[in-house]
This record gives C-alpha cells, structure tokens and sequence, in this order.
C-alpha cells in the first residue's frame, strides 16, 4: 500500500471505529440503565422478537445493495434495478415478518411477541432505499459521513428507548427505540449520499441476471450464518425459557460488542479490496488480520478479567447468571472476527456462493451442537457449543476453505493470527495462577494482563509487531 493509500483506509477505519464506538458507549450506558428498569423477562421476550427480526434483515436492501460497492455505479441500469429491487423486498419483509410473528409468539407461548413483532416491521417500510444510499458511500469511500449518520441513529435508539422505559412501557420500549433508529438513520442517508436513484416497479430482466449471483450469494450466506448464530437463541428460549433467554441474550450482545467496531471496519475493508488486484488482495487481508488479532486479543482478554466484577456492578446482583456465559462467549466473540473479515475477501473476489456454502456446511453441525449442549448443561452447555463449534472449529475450517479457493498458502492466515493468540493465552494463564489478595484482584489483574501481553507478543515477534503498532499509531496521528 502507498502512503496515501494507507492514510485515507486509516482515515475512513478511524471514522467508522470512532462512530460505533461512541454508539456502542451510548448503547451499554443505556443497556445498563434499562437492566435495571426491565426484567430478564422483557430482555428474553425481545430476544425472542429478534429471532425473527434478524433472519428478515438478511434480505434487507442493506444486504442487497452490496453488489453497487463491488461492482461500482457506471452502470446506471444496475443501479436502478438494486435499488428498485430493494425498495420491493423491504414491502414485502414488513408483510412476511408482520404474519410471521403469530406463529413465533405461538411456538414460544407468548402472547406479546405477535404484536412486538408487527411494530419491529415498521423498520422495513421505514428504511426502505436507504441500504442503497450506503453502498453508495461506501463505494465513494464517505465514511465520515456514514459515521455521523450512524453515531446519530444509534444515540437516538438509546435516548428513546431509555424514555419509553422509564415512563413504563417495558419491552416495547425496545421496538419503539428501533423504529425511531431507523427514521433517523434512513432519513441521514439519504440526505448525505446526494444520488438520485430511479425507481421502477418492473425490473430490467438482464439488470437483474447480472446481479443475480452475487445477490444470491450474499443472502444465502447471511441466511447460513443467521441460522448459525440464532439457532442458539431458539433453542435456549425454548427448552429453558425466557428468563434464561435474557441472561444468555446479554451475555451474547456484551460478547459480541467489540466485534461491532469490526463489522463497521469491514465497510472500509469491503470498498478497499474490491479495488485491488489479487496479490494486493492477500497482503492487505493479511495486514488486516494481524491488526485485528493482536488489538482484540488484549480487548477480549481484559473483558475475560474483568467480567466477574464489572458485569454485576454495572448491571446488578440480578444478573449474575451473565458472567459465566458471558467469558465463555468471548471466544466465539474474538475468532468471529477472523471470519468476517475472510467472508468479506471471498465477497470482494466475487465469491459470495462460496462463502455461502462455507457458512452453510456449518448449520447441522452447530444446530446439533445447541442440542447437545442445552441437555448436558443448559445455557453453559450451549454458549461452550457456541465456542468450540462456530468459534475455533469454524475459524480453522474457514481458514482452510478460503486458501483453498484463492490458492493462497495456509500460512498467509496462521503467520497472521498465531502470534497474538498465543500471547494473550500465556497471559491469562499467568493472571488466574498468580496470587493475588482479594482487594488487589480488580486493579492489579488488568495491569499484569497488559504488562505481560505486551511482554510476550514483543519477544515472540522479536519487537516486529510493536513497531507495527507504533507505525500504524503515528500514520494516523499524522493524517
């Protein structure tokens, strides 16, 4: 990469990072607060409501319009019919997801997740178009602008959700704060991408043959990796309940919360690829996934740490059940991480079919994993699945299944992320055997978990990696 490259993909990285950052903050302030206005109960009965809500936004026109930022916007006729064909799908998920939540209200035996489920449509209708309008951005690399528009909608979900809550609507507070979310959202976006889009109810048929694979690929590996990560949560609300659906639900999104910054990253790392050749592709994958690997190891390490003590102060003695869950999830948490920015490779290289049978392959062996789990340990048994399974067991499949396609060397992906894992193992292993007095475990434990990451991945690397961090630091300071 030239100078001005790496300067404007840190920029736009750093922008992206900064926005959900600031959104997550704002998201964990008010995760906390609604704790403790809201019961497990209501935590579990919005979970079930997700279930539903996650499999439809896989064929939102966020998802569909990603074909315009590998493909680019020359093509007016393609343009035009990813538009229009995301604005139909979009009415017709308001529909599907509207009749659909009486069955899944049924299936679980609560009542209030019908009704929930309609009112969480309302974000299909309301959003409809605006996944067009970030494809374009990203493909214009405006990643100041998507940041602002995201940093907004998400403070205004937690500042919504937080009033409903507190005024005594209880889990609708949930579905109110996502419906003026995406208001916000939609209405943001359009305004900063400036691009006029044509819509036509009757679609262009060879627009559409064109697009039609990669779409299809998208979807279908989305739909592969819903049912991966959701099967989990069917599975817990239905054989142990709604209160444990709540306790593992949290556990889940405070797992999955630096994984977040990543997938805003992976906008960046999506609209940069596409524009590379293939050994261009392979060194700034592999670029990417040595960052990745050595900054959220040490952030998924301390989280590990420090979960005992913080989970409970923040949240309440209530919530409790949350910790062990929680430090097991982490391991999924951090090697999902590796496997999205894969995914996006195979996207980028126009191979969205084969990441979909990627993701695919894993369904019966998850799905029968959750079942195994839930009856030899209840919700322990199932985030342990979750870990070993669609965590480390995926990663090394997927690391071997996208080397086998590109023909890139096995070793490009393990030299890459081998270090910092190690590293942040010996670390954790040193932090629990060492003794400690109970009043020094909260600050000292963190401080060693630093010392002694910074210490092996500096040895082991013989002092490579610092400097890589340090010019990756000062590239940013001077931009």
């Amino acid at each position: 990469m030239t100078a001005t490259n790496s300067k404007r993909i840190l920029k736009s990285s750093l922008w992206m990072s900064m926005s959900v950052v600031v959104g997550k903050v704002a998201q964990l302030l008010s995760q906390i607060i609604l704790a403790r206005l809201l019961s497990p109960d209501d935590f579990g009965v919005w979970a079930m409501v997700l279930i539903l809500s996650n499999f439809s936004i896989i064929f939102r026109d966020v998802a569909i319009a990603q074909v315009l930022v590998q493909r680019g916007l020359d093509d007016k006729k393609i343009v035009s019919t990813v538009y229009s064909l995301g604005i139909n799908i979009s009415i017709g998920l308001f529909l599907v997801q509207s009749f659909a939540g009486f069955p899944l209200s049924l299936f679980f035996g609560v009542p209030i997740v019908f009704p929930l489920t309609v009112l969480a449509a309302l974000v299909f209708l309301i959003g409809a178009g605006a996944g067009s309008h970030t494809s374009v951005m990203q493909r214009q690399m405006k990643f100041r602008e998507l940041a602002i528009c995201d940093g907004i909608a998400s403070f205004t979900r937690v500042v919504t959700a937080i009033i409903c809550a507190e005024i005594g609507w209880g889990v609708w507070s949930f579905a109110v704060g996502e419906v003026v979310m995406t208001l916000i959202d939609s209405l943001l976006k359009n305004y900063f991408s400036r691009y006029h889009f044509t819509y036509t109810y009757r679609l262009d048929r060879t627009a559409v043959n064109e697009v039609k694979k990669f779409i299809t690929g998208i979807v279908s590996s989305s739909l592969a990796v819903q049912m991966n990560t959701m099967g989990d949560n069917v599975i817990i609300g239905k054989l142990l309940g709604r209160q444990t659906l709540g306790y593992y639900n949290l556990a889940y999104q405070l797992a999955m919360t630096p994984g977040y910054i990543l997938s805003q990253v992976n906008r960046v790392i999506l609209s940069v690829i596409s524009q590379k050749d293939n050994i261009g592709k392979k060194t700034f994958i592999s670029q990417v996934l040595e960052l990745y690997a050595v900054i959220f190891a040490l952030i998924y390490g301390l989280a590990f740490v420090m979960a005992p003590w913080l989970i409970p102060l923040m949240y309440g003695q209530a919530w409790i059940e949350t910790v062990g869950l929680f430090q097991i999830l982490l391991i999924f948490g951090y090697t999902r991480g590796f496997m999205a920015i894969l995914g996006n490779t195979l996207v980028a290289l126009d191979k969205p079919m084969t990441n979909a049978f990627i993701n695919w392959a894993l369904v019966p062996v998850a799905i029968s994993s959750y079942f195994i789990g839930v009856n030899l340990g209840g919700a322990k048994g199932v985030a342990i699945a979750v870990a070993l399974v669609l965590g480390i067991s995926a990663t090394i499949w997927f690391g071997l299944a996208i080397c086998h396609v590109t023909k890139w060397n096995i070793g490009f992906f393990i030299k890459s992320i081998f270090l910092p894992i190690v590293a942040i193992s010996i670390s954790l292993t040193l932090v629990f055997i060492l003794p400690l007095p109970q009043y020094l475990i909260m600050s000292a434990q963190p401080i060693f978990l630093i010392l002694s990451y910074a210490f092996f991945l500096t040895i082991f690397s013989l002092g490579r990696i610092p400097k890589m961090l340090f010019s990756t630091i000062m590239l940013v300071l001077k931009n």
